[in-house]
């Protein structure tokens, strides 16, 4: 019984001393991988930061001609210039616009103008009817007759005060005959006794195109009513509405782009206002714009662009350079050399046309345009190996 339970002691021995053999080489199996682990994930983070995974990105020469990536140097001086556009719509210019009216109650009799005819200067708009002109044309006649009498007398002859007197009334009729429109040739007519009593014309003050003719033959007009609209169409405005933004200067002279349809045309600001529009909350913008062919005519939607100058010292970037970081602050990526590149914040400022200017950059600077996206998401892919794709 004794030498059974010593074998069976001794059995137990060995059967844990294997065990314990096998617990160590489990051990050291593990130790040993996990070393082997570290080891191969610091050798991929020393690749990742050779390759570009540190604060620069790398592109081989190929990758940059696969991308098309585009670099441009960032210069700044004076004469720099941008466009600001704005919907405008062409107006009559109201400084070579005429109304002309009926200056004493009248009746018409006939017309001599259309709707879109072009007058030159003096040429009939409509014959009218006046009692009151019947009265001015035979007062007119009657004292013209008696100055022609005096003046040939003298001075001398008829006396200084009869000479001042009828001197002083045959200027005043002239004066209320210009006052109801007429002419100096219809004037002399009337003086030599031509015409119907009461009968008179109204004449085109200037050259230009009727505008608008809202009378009737036999219509009564009173007096202040207007006969035809007349606009010297050679020159015409383009009225803008100029966006409320702080710094937004247009100065009486800016050279203005104005495009109707296919039609271009050149001119200049004549009027920048400094008030915003009370309803539109918009400031008003107006343009000269020459107009000799008479391509253009009011009423029409126009395009306007202004070529305005930027400060000396701007950098303008175009839109596509500009992306956004990983904190969501504007940046460019700079090209440190050919097929590296670094992310760089930006300010940007004012919008242009396609462009921004920005502000954090020296001038010289070079940035990549084109591809400036593609870097921008491999940036954001942390651990990303470009040179693996």
């Amino acid at each position: 019984m004794k030498n059974v339970i010593t074998r069976k002691r001794v059995g137990l021995c060995l059967l844990l001393l294997a065990f314990s053999s096998v617990w160590a080489d489990q051990g050291e199996g593990h130790d040993d991988g996990a070393g082997a682990a570290e080891h191969e994930h610091g050798q991929e983070e020393s690749a990742g930061e050779a390759n570009g995974h540190g604060d620069d990105l790398t592109l081989t020469e190929a990758q940059r001609r696969m991308l098309g990536l585009r670099v441009i140097t960032l210069q700044s001086g004076a004469g720099a210039t941008r466009s600001l556009r704005l919907p405008a719509e062409i107006t009559s210019n109201l400084y070579r616009t005429w109304e002309v009216p009926v200056r004493v109650d009248s009746q018409v009799l006939s017309r001599s103008a259309t709707l879109g005819q072009h007058l030159e200067k003096g040429d009939p708009v409509a014959t009218l009817f006046s009692a009151e002109m019947a009265t001015l044309q035979a007062e007119l006649r009657a004292v013209s007759d008696e100055w022609r009498r005096v003046r040939s007398l003298g001075r001398a002859t008829v006396g200084n005060q009869r000479y001042l007197d009828v001197q002083g009334r045959y200027q005043d009729l002239k004066a209320r005959g210009r006052g109801y429109g007429l002419a100096d040739a219809d004037l002399a007519d009337i003086e030599k006794g031509k015409g119907e009593a009461g009968v008179y014309t109204l004449r085109a003050p200037d050259t230009g195109l009727v505008l608008s003719d809202a009378f009737q033959q036999g219509q009564w007009l009173a007096a202040g009513s207007p006969l035809i609209t007349l606009v010297d169409e050679s020159e015409l405005w383009a009225e803008a509405a100029l966006p409320p933004q702080p710094g937004l200067r247009v100065d009486t002279g800016t050279p203005a782009r104005v495009r109707v349809g296919e039609t271009q045309v050149d001119g200049e600001v004549i009027l920048s206002g400094h008030r915003l529009d009370p309803v539109t909350r918009t400031m008003e913008v107006r343009i000269r714009v020459p107009n000799e062919n008479h391509l253009l005519h009011p009423g029409m939607f126009a395009d306007v662009e202004l070529v305005l100058p930027l400060p000396d010292n701007a950098l303008v970037v175009p839109e596509e350079a500009l992306t956004r970081g990983g904190d969501g602050d504007w940046q460019v990526f700079v090209e440190e050399e050919p097929g590296v590149y670094e992310a760089r914040e930006v300010t940007p400022g004012q919008a242009l046309d396609g462009a921004r200017v920005v502000e954090g950059l020296p001038a010289g600077t070079r940035i990549v345009t084109r591809g400036a996206f593609f870097l921008a998401s491999e940036q954001a892919k942390s651990g990303f190996d470009v040179h693996a794709h």
